[in-house]
């Protein structure tokens, strides 16, 4: 969830510095106090395009900086990890600088990072909603999605994905065969690479060991003086091993100092571990041997390998993967029929095999689906549409990665009217209502930390308004909610209440936030309400305010 942000000369704020917290959170105000810059903000910290108006006149640069919390278990987390992110105290720090002249840049913890890689973090962390957006919901290519989230199949659907590639695979084989037309001359040229690898028998790590042998007969005048030099060194007339012999024969006789008899063993292990040493080296030099006739051996042996690699593949894989490509493609050409038959048979096995599992996917999700119908209708009952019906609908498709369902989301709205697509819901208030409702459902589903809703409640009043003040009061419970709002019904709800007002002096304008204590949110329910703070309007917003937590 966002838990501090900090503003500075964004458009007509100067300095702002607001700390937030769990629940639903109300922002209000005077039309034009710049209540939308707030939520313009954190926009941009999402991504958004930035335009240099934004800077606040006679400024040099704005500053607009986040800090967010994220469990562990966060795709956001996994994503920033994935990238090489250091993240501490499950705490990420998001800063965008911008200036007049167009120049921008956007951090990640203090480090420079793309605005497409600051997108894809942020939208698994922040929903932004206003009235228009064209939202994902009502998107019905998103539909399917949407309910695969609910049914929390995700190991199901990975392995209809695994069985739709397999079959995908072996249709795509056996559509390329049936494509190919193959003669003798292909079959000769075939048979004749195919020789040519088997004939090599190339081992894996064959090359590089060829390669670290001729690499020592290359070095064997070097080795073999530096070899003979060192055993001069043990065990000559004026060697390191006869010398330490002789220097433990001097203190062998000196029993009676302990100092000097642990010396005398310790010389004297030396010498042993030297001897052996040496005998090891002796033996090596003894059976070192210049083979001219070998190294001619290896040079023609890595010449065939290089060529085997050069004409089939860089590695012992790529060059058995040929192998076998070539010995299906000669197995075509010599048995075309039979191959046919078998790859038929292997495609409808697939086929089978997918078919049943998205059989089983198809009945999973229609159960669910109308326990989906179920919860969804209930929410829009709660938000005053009484006569609301939701489907989920399907229609059968030949096949996919996601199964054999196409899924759209109909709604109507009205008593007598047709279900219809989510886009084509005439009333702005009834899609505000049809999109909190939804979201109340699918936004823990997402993983979803923080959702703002930019005055969806625009045509509505009354009870409705206190109704959707109650749904985001609700949603608050699982996820952040912040709700820029023109209703008390709806500021009544929150759980903190920001006042954004707007300062004017001869020369600026300034937009200020602050958060209200309890007596100063009865004062400011009672003016959005009436205008007023005569005794009856608090009263009123008193009571508004009590019902709305009661």
């Amino acid at each position: 969830m966002l838990k501090e942000l900090y503003v500075k000369d964004f458009v007509l704020i100067d300095d702002v510095r607001l700390s937030f917290c769990e629940g639903m959170s109300a922002f209000t105000g005077e039309t034009g106090a710049g209540k939308s810059l707030l939520i313009d903000a954190i926009a941009l910290l999402c991504g958004d395009r930035i335009h240099s108006a934004m800077v606040k006149q006679g400024r040099d640069q704005a500053v607009i900086e986040g800090v967010f919390s994220l469990p562990k278990d966060h795709i956001a987390f996994v994503l920033l990890q994935e990238a090489g992110f250091e993240i501490e105290e499950d705490i990420i720090i998001v800063q965008r600088t911008f200036t007049p002249d167009g120049k921008s840049s956007a951090r990640l913890n203090y480090r420079t990072t793309t605005l497409s890689f600051l997108k894809q973090v942020m939208s698994s962390l922040i929903d932004i909603h206003s009235q228009h957006d064209n939202q994902y919901l009502l998107n019905n290519k998103y539909h399917l999605t949407l309910l695969d989230q609910y049914l929390s199949a995700g190991q199901f659907a990975q392995e209809i994905k695994r069985l739709y590639h397999d079959y995908q695979r072996i249709s795509d084989e056996l559509n390329a065969a049936l494509k190919q037309d193959y003669n003798e001359d292909d079959l000769e040229y075939l048979t004749f690479q195919l020789n040519e690898i088997n004939d090599a028998h190339v081992q894996e790590g064959e090359l590089e060991a060829l390669e670290e042998e001729l690499k020592r007969f290359m070095a064997f005048e070097k080795t073999s003086a530096a070899l003979a030099q060192c055993l001069q060194l043990l065990n000559g007339d004026h060697g390191a091993n006869p010398a330490v012999y002789e220097a433990a024969r001097m203190l062998e006789h000196a029993p009676e100092d302990a100092c000097l008899m642990e010396g005398y063993e310790k010389l004297n292990e030396l010498y042993y571990a030297l001897e052996e040493q040496y005998q090891t080296l002796y033996d090596y030099a003894e059976q070192m041997e210049y083979d001219e006739q070998r190294v001619n051996e290896i040079n023609e042996r890595i010449f065939v390998i290089r060529k085997l690699f050069r004409k089939y593949g860089g590695d012992v894989q790529t060059l058995l993967q040929k192998q076998m490509e070539i010995e299906q493609r000669i197995d075509l050409i010599l048995h075309r029929s039979d191959y046919l038959k078998k790859q038929e048979a292997k495609q409808q096995a697939a086929y089978q095999a997918f078919y049943k599992q998205a059989q089983r996917m198809h009945e999973l999700r229609v159960t669910k689906a109308k326990e989906l119908e179920a919860k969804v209708v209930k929410q829009l009952h709660e938000l005053q549409l009484p006569n609301a019906r939701f489907v989920v609908h399907f229609t059968e498709i030949s096949g996919n990665a996601h199964g054999m369902d196409a899924v759209e989301f109909l709604i109507s709205m009205n008593k007598g009217e047709a279900l219809k697509p989510l886009q084509t819901t005439a009333s702005g208030g009834e899609l505000s209502r049809l999109m909190l409702g939804l979201k109340t459902i699918f936004t823990a589903l997402q993983g979803i930390e923080t959702v703002i809703f930019d005055e969806i409640d625009t045509g509505v009043s009354g009870s409705v308004a206190f109704a959707i003040g109650k749904k985001m009061q609700e949603l608050g419970i699982q996820t952040q909610v912040f709700c820029v709002t023109h209703l008390a019904q709806v500021a009544a709800c929150a759980k903190h209440h920001y006042l954004v007002e707007k300062h004017q002096t001869d020369n600026s304008t300034t937009t200020q936030i602050r958060e209200l204590n309890d007596a100063q949110r009865i004062q400011e329910l009672a003016m959005i309400a009436s205008d007023s703070t005569s005794a009856s309007a608090l009263s009123a917003a008193k009571e508004l305010y009590q019902k709305a937590h009661a």
